[in-house]
């Protein structure tokens, strides 16, 4: 008979634990509930009716980061982050989520909706708002910087001859990014226009989805998507880059389009014609996403582009497949869990060595710099293309 259960697949668990050490919230709680193989027995269990989807299981369950550590080491190949999205697509009714929470999601669907969204964090502060749904708030009001920057459309690079220029790409930014990072926004285009790039930004640009993809909204997640990638296959730019490792990874689940990472296209071309950077005057930390490591395979990326630049010296994690906890909005959801992940993770880079911290992801940087002052208070915390503009920029 052929089996019609939702989750079928979770019956591909030979339940042999080898995710048990890669996976942080089994690390940070140390019960069986917390690891993707207890996930994967409640989510049996309750599928198959023999318990109840109570409060208890669901939060269990719901912890997840999706950092997807326990698919890299799987023997069985479990597709553990499609059942944990699928599961929580199910129980999105039951699945309790904070104001916040919802307030993003639903800002974030609408057309422009990040930027009203910015606004109100900026005016409220969203440790305030995170008050109003957990009564503790760990995360600085000033982590959204402000928004006022506009970004135009086209930026064509100024050069001497025409013949010089190297092509057009266009850029998907992603809401979040726009939303709070436009300097490593203008810095990747300093970078291509140096390349003799022109860059071409779409506009008006949709959210991908990829948070309502995580957070049980599935149906919104696939309308997001369709109408992303259905405007990048009307523009007439062959080559469309994406800026954010969450983005990428789920811009690529379209057949409509070819996207390509922005810092793997960047590299590529500096390996065909180097630029003249700056040599670093000191060691950087890199702390690298779980997106950017396990969603998009990218593991030696980062390291190569920064290696561009001269007398490069990289401080690594101890731990580096260590999850920091952000987890897309995750550190909105389960705060006391995300920032017991931080400090983990913060205290496996020796920080006393430097003042640069490079990440490649929005979401995680803006959670790092909620409690980087305890660690190092003068540290700053860049995007790696944004610290190649800077040392392109130094004379």
């Amino acid at each position: 008979m052929k089996n019609t259960r939702k989750l079928a697949d979770t019956d591909l668990c030979v339940m042999c634990g080898m995710c048990l050490p890669n996976c942080p919230t089994y690390q940070l709680y140390q019960t069986e509930a917390e690891s993707p193989r207890g996930r994967i027995a409640l989510m049996q269990a309750i599928d198959q009716q023999r318990i109840k989807a109570d409060s208890t299981a669901l939060l269990h369950i719901d912890h997840c980061l999706s950092c997807l550590n326990c698919e890299t080491i799987c023997p069985s190949r479990v597709p553990y982050g499609a059942l944990i999205d699928a599961f929580r697509n199910q129980h999105s009714d039951s699945i309790r989520k904070p104001f916040v929470s919802k307030l993003i999601l639903k800002q974030v669907a609408k057309l422009n909706g990040i930027n009203q969204l910015a606004s109100i964090i900026n005016q409220l502060g969203l440790k305030q708002l995170i008050s109003l749904s957990h009564h503790i708030a760990k995360t600085p009001a000033n982590s959204f910087p402000s928004t006022k920057t506009q970004l135009r459309e086209f930026y064509a690079g100024n050069y001497s001859k025409p013949e010089q220029r190297q092509g057009e790409v266009s850029l998907f930014i992603g809401c979040s990014t726009k939303a709070s990072d436009n300097k490593s926004i203008e810095d990747a285009i300093f970078i291509l226009n140096q390349l003799k790039f022109d860059v071409h930004i779409p506009q008006p640009q949709h959210c991908c989805g990829a948070l309502h993809q995580h957070n049980g909204q599935q149906t919104i997640a696939a309308e997001l998507l369709y109408k992303s990638t259905s405007q990048l296959a009307q523009i007439k730019t062959k080559t469309v880059l994406f800026f954010s490792p969450a983005c990428g990874e789920m811009l690529q689940q379209s057949n409509d389009i070819v996207v390509t990472d922005a810092r793997h296209f960047i590299l590529t071309q500096l390996k065909q014609q180097p630029l003249a950077f700056t040599a670093s005057a000191q060691a950087i930390a890199l702390h690298e996403s779980c997106s950017h490591r396990n969603r998009l395979n990218l593991k030696t990326l980062n390291a190569d582009l920064l290696n561009c630049v001269p007398n490069m010296q990289i401080i690594k994690s101890s731990n580096p497949s260590l999850c920091c906890g952000a987890g897309g909005i995750q550190s909105i959801n389960y705060p006391e869990q995300a920032q017991a992940l931080l400090n983990g993770k913060l205290a496996s880079f020796d920080l006393s060595q430097t003042n640069i911290l490079i990440s490649d992801n929005i979401g995680c940087s803006l959670h790092i710099k909620s409690a980087i002052s305890a660690y190092n208070p003068n540290i700053e915390i860049m995007h790696p293309i944004s610290f190649l503009a800077r040392q392109l920029a130094i004379e």
